[in-house]
């Protein structure tokens, strides 16, 4: 068999999704007839509820706590008002026009300054408080989850298609039955409309796309074990036993990092790019879950990750990296910086916004995440975990503005893909792009370093101790 017929058999085999026979065959089979567009919707607006109530009881208590009646209280006081809040938004949105002129200017900002507002009165309330002090913990905790997809929810409003809509439909997203993180995956209603499945064919499609996102998981994780044992030699990991306890013994960068006497230079820097395969196989395969999971529902939608590792550019493994969490940033910060302030100074603009987007929101993110920490108002603890990531936001936010002012320069160039030079240019970039991001991860890496220990490995990188 020729080298192409191999690359054939592989093609269709990894792209079956795409295989024409396959999808006439399932176009026609009954569940793809069955579930229409409405009946999918209906489905999810119906396991909306209990996704959003399993998600209070689960934020609320360990499950096995749940023997006393007063836990159960909690819960269930906090899921009315979660859903009132909800839909308090959605007849904002949906009269977004109407709204006074402060609030139309900054339609974000009322939600956050609720969850403040919340988090200062708990701070201020005694710990003995009982059952008000516990209901009042868990709205506060789960509030982050839905200010970022209310986000996408004001976002229509404002650009008026909320008018036409339905709440059930944005409840869908809201309290999501496919499970996802603070970032909402697949966006709002506006994205997942557009991305939409309205016909046999088109969900047969969808189906199998998702399907082949779910059997990636699978190949993820499977990869994610094979590294755990062939490579850092995890003890845990059951592979490592059936091939006789053999590895390479290579220790991951937070060890490394936290004593750097575990491993010489160049394991130190090959354990550095090995952490950013690792993450890169753990993002892609948790994605990949959701993502997968919204595809067989007839959602479309883009991949969560896409092929981050042959990003050229720092701008552009953002984008294949972390795609719904990049498009948050975007939508809510970069956006409208750019469209409102430094019109007149261009290169300015563009590092406002990039600086809005990659060093304030994501900073900002990352602080709503600690939501736990904060409710405890452990102030010490969060400095410790938060401190390095100022640094890394900076960094980044730095990394990606130098990343689009040179693209810009590029636009218009064409180059010849197929020379050695451009073969060897390419995989230049591509390295620099692995030692920037594996860099980065210095000063995110789950460590319990401060910032000085970072710096301080940070140069012992380079043989500066």
């Amino acid at each position: 068999m020729t080298i192409k017929a191999c690359q054939s058999a592989f093609r269709s085999v990894s792209q079956f999704h795409e295989n024409e026979r396959l999808i006439g065959w399932l176009k026609s089979r009954p569940p793809v007839l069955y579930f229409t567009p409405e009946r999918r919707r209906s489905i999810l607006f119906f396991g909306a509820f209990a996704a959003g109530m399993i998600a209070l009881f689960h934020r609320n208590a360990p499950w096995k706590a749940y023997v006393d009646p007063e836990i159960w209280l909690v819960p269930l006081i906090n899921f009315p008002l979660f859903l009132g809040l909800i839909y308090l938004v959605y007849l904002a949105a949906k009269r977004f026009r109407k709204l006074p002129a402060a609030i139309r200017r900054r339609p974000h900002l009322p939600l956050h300054l609720l969850f403040w507002a919340a988090m200062t009165v708990l701070w201020l309330t005694p710990s003995d408080a009982g059952l008000w002090r516990q209901a009042l913990v868990l709205f506060t905790v789960s509030l982050p989850y839905l200010l970022w997809r209310l986000g996408y929810l004001i976002l229509s409003g404002q650009r008026g298609k909320a008018a036409a809509s339905r709440f059930r439909d944005h409840l869908i997203y809201l309290w999501p039955l496919w499970g996802g993180t603070n970032t909402p995956f697949g966006k709002g209603l506006d994205y997942l409309s557009r991305c939409e499945a309205k016909t046999p064919e088109a969900y047969a499609r969808s189906v199998l796309a998702g399907t082949k996102l779910l059997l990636l998981v699978l190949l993820w994780e499977a990869a994610k074990l094979v590294m755990g044992a062939a490579i850092y030699g995890d003890p845990k990991n059951p592979l490592l036993s059936q091939w006789g306890g053999y590895s390479l013994a290579i220790p991951r960068l937070k060890y490394v990092a936290a004593d750097n006497s575990l491993a010489s230079l160049p394991v130190t820097w090959l354990s550095l790019y090995l952490e950013l395969i690792w993450e890169t196989l753990d993002v892609a395969a948790n994605g990949h879950g959701f993502i997968g999971g919204l595809r067989l529902f007839g959602f479309n939608v883009f991949r969560n990750t896409y092929k981050p590792l042959l990003a050229e550019s720092t701008i552009d493994y953002w984008s294949r990296y972390y795609y719904y969490f990049k498009e948050l940033m975007f939508e809510l910060f970069f956006f409208p910086t750019y469209l409102r302030y430094f019109k007149a100074y261009p290169k300015f603009r563009m590092f406002a916004s990039v600086f809005a987007a990659a060093f304030v929101g994501n900073m900002y993110y990352h602080v709503l995440r600690e939501k736990n920490g904060l409710a405890a108002g452990q102030f010490r603890r969060l400095w410790r975990r938060l401190g390095p990531r100022i640094w890394y936001c900076l960094i980044f936010a730095l990394g990606i503005f130098i990343s689009m002012l040179h693209q810009q320069k590029r636009e218009g160039k064409t180059e010849t893909a197929n020379t050695a030079r451009e073969k060897l240019s390419k995989l230049g970039r591509i390295a620099w792009v692995w030692t920037y991001f594996g860099l980065l991860n210095v000063w995110s890496s789950a460590v319990s370093l401060p910032v000085a220990g970072r710096v301080r490995f940070f140069f012992s990188l380079f043989g500066l101790r």
